[in-house]
């Protein structure tokens, strides 16, 4: 059970950490703010993780569906008491934010129950997600959809699904869409949130998503976050030109995105540690780069966000790669991970002649990123 006792220490505590350390760190927090989360925190060490382990995790089996949403619905008591014992001195935005993580615990407790019952079909992973949400009184509560919340929900329902989660797949679409409009808000709104978050469509996909949303539900909640959302993702538009990024090369030059503006550029993030990236480089990287050898106006740009140079240097000293190869480092806090929303390696994308944005999801190295790339020498 030591992997799934792991899980549930980082589920319960992931965004929790986020919180606190805004906490923390913000001066925009009162004092209020900070001893109420500073509290939760030690409520979710010292009680509520015992509570969740006894019940799924110090088993041999997961509890019966009705059993574990009995035993939600007391530890939703006790969140929503702390709620009403420490929230009185904080400000509304403070109330917004912290009722907001409420919620996202609760989601998390379902999707710990979850992936606890692996064995269970999906036909009845989605009922008990779908009657999760209901009698949590999440479907119809939810009031501030935030980026976390929406992250946390997607996560459940992917789970439901069996899904892997940051993959792109129809089935997490289609069952939102196949829902009756009254219990399809929450969903779909998490949906669009979450593609924003983690950049699994393109700008202007999602823009046409949230068009939908809004002609659906013109009075949502939700409307706003996801309007402030999209306008993040503004300098990720087709054809948006890139901020000019500067990395260095394995001599320690400088070199710059603008430095081949002239080309089209296949660019690959990754780094030493990357499991599926050094797979990829082994498996798929050697005939994509023989099949794209001939056009001289395509490049294939490796940039490698390592902490440090040198497993990036002895990686390539032991395996020859053709391309252009830079260091960014930083791992994901590097400026380029940032700018393209980067939550996983490896990361493909395709930049056009004059450095400007043609796709932000590029296919993996194989036919179909060969396929369009050498179209683009067209336009």
């Amino acid at each position: 059970m030591n992997t799934q006792l792991n899980r549930l220490k980082i589920t319960l505590f992931l965004f929790l950490g986020v919180f606190f350390s805004l906490s923390v760190n913000a001066q925009d927090y009162s004092e209020s703010y900070v001893n109420y989360m500073s509290d939760l925190e030690k409520y979710v060490k010292d009680d509520l993780y015992g509570k969740v382990s006894s019940v799924l995790y110090d088993v041999e089996e997961a509890p019966l569906q009705e059993d574990y949403l009995s035993f939600v619905k007391e530890i939703q008591k006790e969140i929503n008491k702390f709620y009403t014992d420490r929230s009185a001195d904080l400000s509304l935005e403070e109330r917004m934010e912290v009722t907001s993580f409420k919620h996202t615990m609760l989601v998390q407790l379902g999707e710990l129950y979850l992936d606890r019952s692996q064995e269970m079909a999906v036909e009845e992973r989605l009922e008990f997600f779908k009657k999760y949400l209901s009698e949590t009184s999440l479907q119809h509560s939810i009031e501030n959809l935030t980026d976390d919340l929406a992250r946390s929900i997607m996560m459940a329902l992917h789970s439901a699904l069996k899904v892997p989660f940051g993959i792109s797949n129809s089935s997490v679409s289609d069952y939102i869409f196949e829902l009756p409009k009254e219990e399809r808000e929450l969903l779909w709104g998490s949906y669009i949130l979450n593609d924003v978050l983690m950049l699994t469509r393109s700008y202007e996909e999602i823009e046409e998503t949230l068009k939908d949303f809004k002609s659906t539900y013109p009075q949502s909640g939700y409307i706003q976050n996801m309007d402030e959302g999209l306008a993040s993702m503004e300098k990720l538009k087709t054809g948006a030109l890139v901020e000019d990024f500067q990395f260095a090369n394995l001599e320690g030059e400088a070199v710059k995105l603008s430095d081949y503006e002239d080309k089209i550029i296949y660019l690959d993030l990754w780094a030493s540690w990357c499991g599926p990236c050094i797979n990829t480089f082994r498996t798929k990287t050697p005939d994509f780069e023989k099949a794209l050898r001939e056009y001289e106006d395509i490049v294939l740009m490796y940039i490698s966000v390592d902490d440090q140079p040198d497993p990036w240097k002895n990686y390539l000293d032991k395996n020859q790669m053709r391309g252009v190869h830079l260091y960014a480092g930083k791992g994901f806090e590097a400026e380029i991970m940032k700018y393209f929303k980067v939550w996983g390696i490896p990361r493909y994308l395709i930049i056009g002649k004059g450095n400007k944005l043609v796709n932000v999801n590029a296919p993996r190295p194989g036919e179909e990123a060969i396929e369009e790339l050498i179209n683009l020498r067209g336009i």
